[in-house]
């Protein structure tokens, strides 16, 4: 698991698919028991309604983006979550080293980053520490340039 912290966001990469469920009350139990351990074990201070969204790709895992919508005047350590999941979400590794990723294809190209399109083939683990992983770029992917493509 990695863990990226930006300004009110929260992002969790589970590199594994994470929820074995589909039902959202499940999955919601299973996102506070998340938000349970980044308190006692990594000391977060977390308090207020968060809205969760579920990036789920069955080739990379999970990435859970935690958001701080709103505090809680009254009680401050409350805690109040709104999940939403996207399933099939497309992840790609991004790189600023075109020879790290050459041998792969799926590769895209926009402002000096070359992205690879992770597919369950590509051992991301061997890769990760040449770049981060990225999501939720459907509209972004369709103004890139493509260097290779699948055969």
């Amino acid at each position: 698991m990695k863990i990226q912290v930006n300004d009110e966001k929260i992002v969790l990469y589970l590199y594994d698919y994470f929820f074995k469920s589909t039902e959202k009350d499940t999955i919601t139990k299973e996102i506070k028991r998340i938000f349970i351990k980044l308190i006692h074990n990594y000391r977060f201070k977390i308090g207020g309604i968060y809205e969760v969204l579920v990036y789920e790709n069955l080739s990379y895992g999970t990435i859970l983006e935690i958001e701080k919508v709103e505090e809680l005047l009254f009680n401050p350590d409350l805690i109040d979550i709104k999940v939403r999941v996207i399933k099939n979400q497309d992840f790609y590794f991004k790189t600023d080293d075109y020879f790290i990723i050459s041998n792969y294809d799926n590769i895209y190209y926009k402002d000096n980053y070359f992205y690879l399109k992770l597919t369950s083939d590509i051992n991301v683990t061997s890769l990760i520490e040449y770049g981060s992983i990225e999501y939720n770029l459907d509209d972004e992917i369709k103004k890139m340039q493509i260097i290779s493509k699948s055969k």
